[in-house]
């Protein structure tokens, strides 16, 4: 998770003021998504020079090679502003080419550790200074972290259980054993629905003020409709989490009300609780509060009156928004990608005719996928789609994701099963079926690999293909047909033609900062398998209802949403803007041989 530090963005947090300056010495940086996750960013010198504090970067965090068996390297930091103000400490950071900024209060009762926050125009996290004796950044550990409350572990471990059988039954390949592990995470989650919350609740009552408690809290929340929490609770639940948060600042306790406010609107029966704590965080905005914190903010309340059926509410609520959202969106479009893609310029050999095709897997809560996604944004401006297929899936990885589908779901399967090693997360990127590059990081990272990815493109652009592709598509409303034609020189049983149906642009604001989502996978008409391609000839026409294909989209996140509520609830289903991808796969090898885009005509 450490690689999406280069995403962050200049943000300040409000807190109670304490001591009027920061002591000289050492210091570390440290960021905290959870109540329980410290990341350490690096280590500051803080000297006086001529009567003036200064601050200097003096270790970082070590970053993995960028490729396999390179050198460990360090993550490029440096302080770019450094202020001590009325007790307040403002750190603004360059982190491998991005802005970042901490802001925080010096308490009096505890001048070792300076609480505040640190995030970004969307998102505000928990951010720490504390001093330490050397200069060398030292990693979190297990010993350096609290102990963990005997109900609290427990907990953990049978969450962990179902996750690790999951894990076990991917890998297999004996039907038997994979049935075994099956039936083994069945009574695995069982036990974990049955005993989880008690132990949550028990960790609130009898660790009450621990980091502990506060995840406890969060994790309740999360599932409080399956577990059937009454009201009370939530509000109790809520409490906990608030108190917690008013430790690091006014901006945070507005992160912290988005959040659980985000929770509780998508499930039924805290209705009148999230309309509560949406209203109070609300009232916390400022004129100067970063944009994109007042949008989330915004749908929350916004979707809290609807489902209270304020509706006159939700109107005017809905207005501010807007003008809000048209901002965001036209600073977003001028900054992504933040570098200007090299357009290609044409194959070197003229009888080359083979597609490039890159698949990338990503997801809209995850921060590393900033760089492949930005990245991936990049391509489409550098190639054109007779040389370049595109296509994106999204995954519930490491949250959910409202643009992912069944059947990305099921693309994912298909080449996991091959590409096990390869493919341990998001992002993973392949091309014409060949996973490579996987890994992301930061906006700071995405011209190092639009580079890489540009390299194995440009190097398939120059290859020959014994298949080739003809076709068309054509909407009427809301149905679709598509004449697709097929030549193989060698046809068989493990070739496969697959057929993607992919929208150009998707606007759904994730809370790795993306906005747009470009080429992204809908539906897999014909199926996850495909058809064979089994004559030198194949024709294959293609009907599409994309009312039917709204409908189970909205079935699936309804029940996925049961029981793991989405981050930003919107479901953008417009489909304006659609291509048909046809692919021939040798499933034998996963190796895409060709590939043609045909954008769907008509509306």
């Amino acid at each position: 998770m450490t690689r999406y530090l280069a995403g962050l963005v200049a943000l300040a947090c409000a807190a109670p003021l304490g001591a009027a300056e920061i002591a000289e010495g050492n210091w570390r940086v440290s960021q905290h998504i959870t109540a329980l996750a410290d990341t350490r960013i690096c280590v500051l010198k803080v000297e006086k020079t001529d009567g003036k504090l200064t601050a200097t970067v003096v270790d970082t965090l070590e970053q993995p090679p960028l490729k396999k068996g390179g050198e460990p390297r360090k993550l490029d930091v440096k302080v770019q502003e450094f202020k001590v103000e009325k007790g307040q400490v403002v750190i603004v950071l360059n982190i491998a080419n991005a802005k970042s900024t901490f802001e925080g209060a010096i308490d009096a009762k505890d001048p070792k550790v300076i609480r505040g926050s640190i995030g970004d125009n969307t998102r505000v996290m928990r951010g720490t200074l504390t001093t330490q004796e050397g200069e060398k950044l030292e990693l979190a550990t297990a010993a350096s972290r609290p102990k963990e409350p005997e109900p609290f572990a427990a907990a953990q471990k049978l969450t962990r259980a179902p996750l690790l059988l999951q894990s076990q039954a991917q890998r297999t390949t004996d039907a038997n054993e994979k049935a075994e592990i099956l039936e083994k995470l069945k009574e695995a989650r069982k036990e974990a629905d049955e005993k989880v919350p008690g132990l949550y609740r028990e960790t609130i009552a009898k660790h009450g003020g621990t980091p502990h408690a506060v995840e406890s809290a969060m994790q309740l929340l999360r599932a409080a409709g399956r577990n059937k929490a009454s009201a009370q609770e939530v509000v109790d639940w809520k409490e906990v989490v608030k108190k917690d948060a008013a430790r690091y600042g006014d901006r945070f306790l507005i992160e912290m009300s988005t959040q659980v406010a985000e929770t509780l609107n998508n499930q039924k029966g805290y209705e009148v609780v999230a309309l509560g704590i949406a209203t109070e965080g609300t009232a916390r905005l400022k004129e100067n509060t970063p944009a994109g914190i007042q949008s989330r903010m915004l749908k929350v309340l916004k979707a809290a009156q609807l489902a209270n059926k304020l509706d006159n509410d939700a109107k005017e609520t809905d207005i501010k928004l807007a003008k809000i959202e048209t901002a965001i969106d036209e600073e977003y479009l001028k900054s992504v990608p933040p570098f200007k893609p090299e357009k290609f310029a044409g194959r070197k050999d003229k009888e080359a005719n083979r597609v490039a095709v890159m698949e990338l897997f990503t997801g809209a809560t995850c921060p590393p996928c900033v760089a492949a996604d930005a990245a991936f944004d990049a391509l489409m401006m550098a190639y054109q789609p007779k040389d370049l297929v595109l296509i994106q899936y999204h995954m519930h990885i490491p949250g959910p994701d409202t643009l992912t589908n069944p059947d990305t779901v099921a693309r994912w399967d298909y080449y996991r099963t091959k590409f096990a090693m390869e493919m341990r997360g998001v992002p993973s990127s392949l091309f014409n079926g060949k996973p490579v590059h996987g890994g992301g990081g930061g906006m700071g990272n995405s011209e190092m690999k639009f580079n890489q990815y540009t390299g194995t493109i440009n190097d398939l652009l120059e290859g020959k293909s014994d298949v080739t592709l003809a076709g068309s598509a054509k909407r009427t409303g809301d149905k679709i047909k598509a004449d697709l034609a097929i030549e193989a020189k060698e046809p068989g049983e493990n070739l496969k033609l697959r057929v993607l149906l992919v929208e150009e642009k998707v606007k759904y604001p994730g809370s790795n900062g993306m906005r747009f989502h470009h080429q992204v996978v809908r539906a897999m008409p014909g199926g996850k398998d495909g058809t064979a391609v089994t004559e030198k000839t194949l024709k294959k026409p293609v009907e599409i209802d994309l009312g039917e294909i709204r409908r189970g989209l909205t079935k699936y996140l309804d029940d996925f949403s049961a029981t793991r509520p989405f981050p930003n609830p919107d479901r953008p289903m417009e489909m304006s803007h659609l291509g048909i991808i046809a692919l021939v796969q040798n499933d034998a090898t996963g190796e895409i041989l060709n590939a043609a885009q045909f954008p769907v005509k008509g509306k």
